[in-house]
């Protein structure tokens, strides 16, 4: 795996971070919340590593953070920032439910193909060297 990720090296995240875009910019609080622990600003930080490698970062811990954070703030049925939230918010579609829906469902799925691809080896600890080794008869 690449040191350094960039939109180039994988259209998952360059397809997410599109989708992000959609959403309002992170000066509105009315969305995104307020302080130095807002979603916003949780986004900004993972978002600005992996856009113009600050920091000496852009890496996959990055990229999997970034994945999480659609996952828990901005996926299905999340407690933080609904689908409402979303679809009233969301640029160019004018508040149509659809839209919303389709944003939340395209952006989950894709956060969770970047969330397994950069965690999945983490995730298996030990059996990392043999997938499904613990599903082989003996």
């Amino acid at each position: 795996m690449p040191e350094r990720i960039t939109l180039a090296d994988d259209p998952d995240l360059a397809h997410l971070i599109d989708l992000i875009d959609m959403l309002p910019d992170p000066e509105v609080t009315a969305f995104w919340g307020e302080g130095d622990n807002s979603i916003g600003n949780k986004f900004a930080y993972r978002l600005d590593a992996i856009l113009t490698g600050r920091r000496g970062q852009g890496s996959a811990a990055d990229v999997d953070y970034l994945a999480v954070y659609v996952l828990k703030y901005l996926g299905k049925d999340n407690k933080h920032i609904p689908q409402e939230q979303i679809t009233k918010r969301l640029r160019g579609v004018n508040g149509l439910p659809a839209a919303g829906h389709a944003w939340v469902e395209d952006a989950t799925r894709t956060a969770w193909t970047l969330v397994t691809r950069y965690s999945l080896p983490r995730w298996r600890g030990s059996q990392a060297a043999t997938p499904g080794q613990a599903w082989r008869s003996a």
